[in-house]
């Protein structure tokens, strides 16, 4: 419990006191947010994500939670868009307070600009239905992507973290190892024993135990509480909100805790405050995105 309130305050306090990359959580942190949204979704909007999905002969939102990767690093002339990698982050310098459209997103192809722009078409009951099931595969994904600490900042151009090369407890993942994969992997891999694949493949069973011990941890308030900014009834503000929580970690937490010497070893220490931050931010994104998704389902 000190650690969520820990958390909490490192959220909220922290930004006050505070005023990009290929993946983003990595298959199994998509999934555990997709898991936990599942259990959320009122009996309506399951019914119409049940049957966007069922275009593609998929079940559960966990199957297209990392759709949006895949897409990303297919060559265009193959029938891929990689000109939407940017949309899944926002490169905010740690030496700016919080996110500047005109500033960090100008051409408007970032997450927080994206997200709402997919929720609109996902709750448009005019639009078709695959337009729509491609929309709640970007949603579901994007979630994810915006509550991810360093998919909202960077620092000197580093790409979120990218750039810096470490070890942790170490291991270098033969060369490989980043800040921004530790983040996306390499942390929830060590704690929670969730190990990719190849093809970035994963074990759903595994990835639904993990939601379900995350989403038991949340209480009533909490969630209400998480969501009060969706409750104002602007999307785009909430995304704003939400990037600048991701930013705000980022400043204080992800980069403001790294080892003072350049070449130490990332270990212990950095995983105990670390750990709890990344737990309550897939735990946000899985609620939020329940919220969404019943809201902008709400209607068929």
């Amino acid at each position: 419990m000190q650690f969520r309130v820990l958390c909490a305050s490192l959220i909220g306090a922290g930004m006050l006191a505070f005023s990009s990359s290929a993946f983003a959580w990595g298959p199994y942190g998509h999934a555990i947010v997709a898991d936990i949204a599942q259990e959320r979704l009122t009996p309506q909007a399951q019914k119409a994500a049940t049957a966007l999905l069922a275009l593609e002969n998929h079940q559960t939102l966990d199957q297209v939670a990392s759709w949006p990767d895949t897409i990303g690093h297919v060559p265009k002339k193959k029938g891929g868009a990689p000109e939407t990698l940017k949309w899944h982050y926002v490169d905010i310098d740690v030496s700016h307070p919080a996110y500047d459209q005109a500033r960090d997103c100008p051409d408007r192809a970032c997450v927080v600009e994206k997200l709402p722009e997919e929720i609109s078409v996902l709750a448009d009951t005019h639009a078709s239905p695959q337009d729509r099931l491609v929309a709640l595969k970007w949603v579901v994904h994007l979630m994810g992507d915006i509550h991810q600490p360093l998919h909202a900042a960077e620092r000197n151009k580093d790409m979120g973290g990218n750039a810096i090369h470490l070890t942790y407890f170490g291991n270098n993942a033969n060369g490989h190892m980043n800040l921004h994969s530790l983040w996306d992997e390499g942390v929830i891999d060590h704690e929670a024993n969730l190990h990719v694949g190849p093809f970035y493949s994963i074990e759903p069973a595994r990835a639904k135990q993990e939601a379900d011990r995350l989403g038991a941890l949340i209480t009533p308030d909490e969630a209400q509480y998480w969501v009060q900014d969706l409750a104002a009834g602007d999307v785009h503000d909430a995304t704003v909100n939400w990037a600048d929580e991701s930013h705000s970690l980022a400043r204080s937490v992800a980069y403001g805790a790294l080892p003072a010497n350049k070449g130490a070893d990332v270990g212990k220490a950095y995983t105990e405050l670390t750990w709890p931050i990344m737990q309550l931010r897939l735990e946000q994104a899985g609620v939020r995105l329940a919220a969404v998704l019943n809201t902008a389902l709400g209607n068929d």
